[in-house]
This record gives structure tokens, C-alpha cells and sequence, in this order.
């Protein structure tokens, strides 16, 4: 076996290729416990780095070329935290590898990524595997210019989650620390508002005092754990609600249009066992057969009080006297006393910092940002619109909901199943 990277013995290179190995076997390892976890949001991308991570090293493998480099650099340990981390939380697990907006100003921000959001969304994670000492020594100076220390990432973390509420409150954020933290640096991210989790180890590094390093801003990019992109899913909850269960303790609920017309719609109240002329519905159809949306509605609204915005109300009423039938129409009437009127007052940020532009347009600005005016969730099929709208970094408390059509005055011209 040839290296390539300094002077080695043949039995140095025989134990090299055996780490090598190990390291193989290790990524091999983690893919395997991810399967049973891999529906989780954003399991895919960290399924997607390891198996980067451990295809790489089978080419070094295989090519005979080991360098000290592939072994000792090979990002497999903090990959191997992440997976033990989700695997604790899985239970709770609303996203893993999450990439979230920081706006540092009004016109300028960057990316956080959130290794793990644990406890049905109310706790952010981040983990670390540096070994305590590194980690010391870079908050006391020692690193490379402009390299970023635990402490400016802890400073992120804060400032990001009081920009994201769960449930209009903010996050609490835990640093998870694999290989342990010496007790001065953990002093200090507690008393930045992180929860410090990992073994406390003996202090071998001096650190600088509270009033240099620790109240240091830092503009320096973010590292390279730090980038992803998450999929959500149909009946997902985002900003970040798992299951009804999980919001039984909120009161409010804000009803986008898209909520009211399935509520009401004759696919969801026993009108799903045609073939109709028009694909949509047919699909639609097909899906509440499926995946019926009334029960997941009616355990939202039940003991709830239900809000729309004038907007809102406005455009429901005017699809229901279009486009629906005379039971859509009875079962409009009766939803719509239930539910409280508000006038149209979309949140100051929805109003700072939400574009219109594609999937947000005019109407769902309004109705969304009324709901985070009022702190009420947003019942909505408009997924389009959260995803655009997280794209702008603004997340919204939302129950999304699979899309129905008004569809009683199809039922006519459709073949019954």
C-alpha cells in the first residue's frame, strides 16, 4: 500500500488501510440505521452525505492511495453525532439537517442549519464533534483568522430562533457536544442562552475573559456542516407541528379559503366515490378516499375558536355562491357561524419583509399574516405559499391540509364508483 503524505512503515500502512476500512464500515453502519428513520424531514440529505462520505473513501480504497488526510479529516464523526442524536430524538423529530434564514439587517442575511429540531419543534440542536481542547482554543484566539468559534455559532443559533417562534414562542437551543466541552466554554454558551448537553471535561485551555470573545459580534461565513435543503410533505405541520396532538394546548385557529372550501366540499363529507369528467377531482377524489381530510379538520377545529380575515371571508363567499352546490352551500352557512370575522391586520414582518412575487400572492399574504398577527395557526392546502414564504426566511405556525375542490355540481355529469 503506497501513501502519498509523509514517511510510513509498512506496518504504519497496514494500520492505515485498516482505519480506512473502519471508517468504510462505519459510514455502511450509520446508512443502516437511518432506514428505519428515513421519512423523517430531511433524513434524506443526511442519507446523502454519508453516502458521499463513505463512497469516497471505498475510491480511496480501492485506488491505493491513501493519504493521513483521508483518514483523519473524514467528517464521518460529526455525521456519526448527528445520526446518534436523531435516533434519541426520533420520537420527536420535526426535521433534521434544517436550514433556516438569519436576517442580520433589514436588507441582508445568511443561512443557520439546524442539525436536529427535537420536542415536536421546541427545541433546536446543534451538535458538535471537535474534541474540547479545539474547541477552547479557538474561543481563546488561537484559530485561524476569521474562523468562526463556538461562540459566534451559539450567538446564530439565539439570534435565529427569536426570529422563527414555535407556536409564536421561541425556541429553546441545545449544543449537543460528542466528544464533551471543558467547563469554561460551557459557562459561556449558557450564559448565552444555550443549553449545554455532553460530557464536562477537565479544563486544560485559559480562555479569554467574558467581556473580549464572548461579546464579540461575528460576520464570518457559515462552515461547511452548515448548508441544506429540506422537502416537506402532504399533512405535514410546519413551524413545526407534527400532529394535532401536538397543538392541542392553542386556542386559535386562522382558516385560509383553501381550508374552509375542503371543510365544506362535497368530496369530504361522503361525495368521493366518483369518476368525474374533470381529472382533478377524479384525483381528489381518489385521494379522500384515501387520506379523508374531514377528520383531520374536525379534530383542528374541535374546542378551538376559528377566525378568517375579511379577505378570507370575502373570496370564500363568493366561490361557495359560484361554484357550489346547494348541500356546499348549507354546510358553508353553518361553518361560517362558527368562525369569527377579523378585519384584514397581516403581522409587521409579513408586512416588512414578505415579497409578493409566484406562489405569494396578494390574498395569502393578507390571510397569513393576519394569522401571525392574531398568534393563531393558519389552516391552509396552500403549501406553496409556506414553502415561498420560508424561502423569503419568514416561517409560519401552519396545519397544512391536502387541497379539495368544491365538486357537488360536477356529481351529475360524473360515473359513480
Amino acid at each position: 500500500m503506497a501513501l502519498t503524505s509523509g514517511d510510513y512503515s509498512p506496518i504504519d500502512s497496514q494500520a492505515l488501510q485498516k482505519e480506512l476500512e473502519s471508517k468504510i464500515q462505519l459510514g455502511e453502519k450509520l446508512l443502516s440505521v437511518l432506514t428505519d428513520v428515513s421519512k423523517l424531514r430531511g433524513c434524506q440529505k443526511l442519507i446523502k452525505r454519508l453516502q458521499q462520505e463513505t463512497n469516497f473513501l471505498r475510491k480511496v480504497l480501492h485506488k491505493n492511495d491513501i493519504k493521513v488526510e483521508h483518514v483523519k479529516c473524514t467528517n464521518l464523526g460529526h455525521l456519526e453525532a448527528v445520526v446518534n442524536c436523531v435516533l434519541e430524538h426520533c420520537d420527536g423529530c420535526m426535521g433534521i439537517l434544517e436550514t433556516l434564514e438569519l436576517r442580520t439587517t433589514s436588507d441582508d442575511s445568511k443561512r443557520v442549519c439546524v442539525d436536529v429540531i427535537a420536542d415536536q419543534g421546541q427545541t433546536w440542536i446543534k451538535v458538535v464533534a471537535r474534541n474540547p481542547k479545539a474547541l477552547s482554543l479557538l474561543s481563546a484566539g488561537e484559530g485561524e483568522y476569521g474562523q468562526r468559534t463556538i461562540t459566534d455559532q451559539a450567538k446564530e443559533f439565539v439570534a435565529c430562533a427569536s426570529q422563527h417562534p414555535f407556536h409564536f414562542k421561541i425556541p429553546k437551543v441545545a449544543f449537543v457536544f460528542a466528544s464533551g466541552i471543558e467547563l469554561p466554554l460551557a459557562n459561556a454558551l449558557q450564559k448565552l442562552g444555550v443549553e449545554v448537553r455532553g460530557d464536562i471535561v477537565e479544563n486544560e485551555t485559559c480562555l479569554p475573559s467574558e467581556d473580549s470573545e464572548f461579546n464579540d459580534e461575528s460576520n464570518s461565513d457559515q462552515d461547511c456542516e452548515n448548508s441544506c435543503v429540506v422537502d416537506n410533505r402532504k399533512y405535514s405541520i410546519h413551524n413545526e407541528i407534527n400532529d394535532n396532538s401536538s397543538f392541542r394546548s392553542e386556542e386559535k385557529l386562522n382558516l385560509d379559503v383553501t381550508a374552509m372550501i375542503a371543510y365544506v366540499s362535497s368530496l369530504t363529507n361522503g361525495g368521493c366515490h366518483f369518476i368525474f369528467k374533470e381529472p382533478l377531482l377524479t384525483q381528489q377524489a381518489e385521494w379522500e378516499r384515501e387520506r379523508p381530510a374531514k377528520p383531520l379538520l374536525d379534530e383542528a377545529f374541535n374546542g378551538r375558536r376559528l377566525f378568517c380575515c375579511s379577505t378570507a371571508h370575502r373570496d370564500f363567499l363568493s366561490i361557495i355562491a359560484t361554484l357550489g352546490g346547494p348541500a356546499e352551500k348549507k354546510r358553508a352557512e353553518s361553518l361560517l357561524q362558527r368562525i369569527c370575522v377579523v378585519p384584514d391586520q397581516p403581522s409587521k414582518r409579513t408586512e416588512q419583509y414578505l415579497k409578493e412575487c409566484g406562489k405569494v400572492k396578494s390574498r395569502s399574504k393578507i390571510i397569513f399574516g393576519t394569522g401571525d398577527e392574531l398568534q393563531a395557526i393558519t389552516v391552509t392546502a396552500n403549501e406553496g405559499f409556506v414553502r415561498a414564504a420560508k424561502s423569503q426566511g419568514l416561517s409560519y405556525a401552519v396545519l397544512v391540509h391536502e387541497s379539495r375542490a368544491l365538486s357537488e355540481s360536477k356529481e351529475a355529469s360524473a360515473e359513480p364508483i
